[in-house]
C-alpha cells in the first residue's frame, strides 16, 4: 500500500509573531498589518535574512517532530523560495563575486540541522514556491524514496527594488489601506516577509488515523502551468479550475484557503473557479485568506496556508478574514470577517504565481480513515 504523507510538526514566523503560537494567537485576536510587514526579532547570526527566518521556522517543526540524528540525516530537505538571499546579490558590483545563490537557504538548513545524505532541493516557482516544495516532498513519501521530509517556505524580499516593481505593476494596495482579499473595495496586496515549515512522515492508514500522530494527511495535490500572460492569469480561470477539480475530486470540503492576494483582477477569477468546483452538501465551505492579516510573503505564502490549515484542523476554528468587510458574492460558500468555529475535516490550499505557476493541496484530518 502506498505510504500516506502525514504532517507531524509545524513552524511559523510571521509579522505577528516568531512562533506558531504567537502568530496563531495574533490571527485569532484580529491583528493585521497595513503596510509592508517585517518579522520581529529573530536570532542574530552571520546569515542572510531569509536564512534566519527559515532556521527559526525549521527549528520549531523539527522540535515538535522529535527526529533522532539518524532520522534527520537521511530525511529529504526541500525549500520553496522565490528569490532566496536577495541581499547577497542586490547591489553587488561586477568586481564582487556573488557567493550565495538561491539554494543557499537549503544548504544553511542542512548544515545547521544535520541533513547529510537525503535528497535536497530548492524549488522556485514565484508565489507557488512553497506548495511546489510540499508537493515534491509528498511525492517522495508516496514513492517510498524517503520516509521523512522537512519542507520550508521562506521569503524576505522587502527591498525597494521589488516593492517599487510591484507598485509599477499596479498590484500593491494603496498606502495605509492594507490588503482586502475578496473585498469589493480591494486595491492590491502588501508585501511581507515570513517563513513556514512542516515535517512530513510516511504513515499507513493505522498510524495516520490517530489524531495524536499528526496534524493532517496530504490526501491529494495538483500542479499546472497557465501560460496566458507573464504576470497575469487567464481571466477565464480554466487552469485554476482544473487544478481545483483534481484536488476537490467531487468530495465534501470544509475550508478553502485561497491564494486571494486582494488584487482587482485575480480575486474574482479565483472565486469563480472555486464556485465551479463546489459540490452540494449540507454545510457551505468557508473561504479564508491569511493575506489580509499577514500580507503576501510571496514564495512562503503557500506554506503559511498549509500550517494555518493544520491549526484549523486541530483547534476547530478559522480566523476571520479581518480586512474583508464587503465580500464579493459567491454561490455555495461563505466568506466571514469573524472567526468561525466548526469541525474542519478536509481543506484545500491554493497558490498562484507570476509566470503561470499554480498549485493546490488537499489536507484531511489526521483522525479520518
Amino acid at each position: 500500500m502506498e505510504p500516506i504523507p502525514l504532517i507531524t510538526g509545524l513552524g511559523l514566523v510571521t509579522p505577528l509573531g516568531v512562533s506558531v503560537e504567537s502568530s496563531w494567537r495574533g490571527l485569532l485576536e484580529g491583528r493585521h498589518i497595513l503596510d509592508s510587514g517585517r518579522v520581529g526579532q529573530v536570532a542574530h547570526a552571520d546569515e542572510p535574512r531569509v536564512n534566519l527566518l527559515a532556521l527559526c521556522a525549521a527549528e520549531q517543526a523539527l522540535g515538535e517532530a522529535k527526529w533522532s540524528d539518524n532520522e534527520r540525516s537521511s530525511a529529504a530537505l526541500l525549500v520553496g523560495t522565490s528569490k532566496g538571499p536577495v541581499e547577497s546579490w542586490i547591489g553587488a558590483s561586477a568586481c564582487n563575486s556573488i557567493t550565495r545563490g538561491i539554494s543557499d537557504t537549503a544548504n544553511c538548513l542542512a548544515d545547521h540541522f544535520g541533513f547529510s545524505t537525503g535528497p535536497r532541493r530548492t524549488l522556485s516557482a514565484a508565489c507557488a514556491s512553497g506548495l511546489h516544495a510540499l508537493i515534491f516532498g509528498a511525492m517522495l513519501i508516496r514513492s517510498g524514496q524517503v520516509s521523512r521530509c522537512l519542507i520550508v517556505g521562506a521569503e524576505s524580499s522587502l527591498n525597494p527594488m521589488f516593492i517599487e516593481s510591484f507598485r509599477r505593476l499596479g498590484v500593491l494596495a494603496k498606502p495605509g489601506e492594507g490588503c482586502r482579499p475578496f473585498d469589493r473595495d480591494r486595491s492590491g496586496f502588501v508585501m511581507s516577509e515570513a517563513a513556514a515549515a512542516v515535517t512530513i512522515e510516511a504513515a499507513d492508514e493505522t498510524s495516520a488515523g490517530s489524531r495524536s500522530g499528526g496534524y493532517a494527511k496530504i490526501d491529494s495535490f495538483a500542479l499546472a502551468g497557465d501560460a496566458t500572460h507573464l504576470t497575469g492569469s487567464d481571466p477565464t480561470g480554466r487552469t485554476l479550475s482544473r487544478v481545483l477539480a483534481n484536488v476537490i475530486n467531487h468530495r465534501p470540503i470544509d475550508l478553502i484557503h485561497a491564494h486571494a492576494t486582494g488584487t482587482v483582477l485575480h480575486d474574482p477569477v479565483e472565486l469563480a473557479a472555486i464556485a465551479t468546483n463546489l459540490i452540494q452538501h449540507d454545510a457551505e465551505p468557508l473561504i479564508y485568506s491569511h493575506k489580509g492579516a499577514l500580507g503576501h510573503s510571496l514564495g512562503a505564502a503557500g506554506m503559511i496556508s498549509v500550517v494555518l490549515n493544520c491549526l484549523i484542523h486541530r483547534h476547530g476554528i478559522i480566523p476571520g478574514n479581518v480586512r474583508t468587510q464587503a465580500p464579493l458574492p459567491i454561490r455555495g460558500a461563505r466568506i466571514d470577517a469573524n472567526p468561525v468555529a466548526g469541525n474542519f475535516r478536509r481543506s484545500i490550499v491554493t497558490a498562484s504565481g507570476f509566470g503561470g505557476t499554480i498549485a493546490a493541496v488537499a489536507l484531511s484530518d489526521a483522525g479520518d480513515s
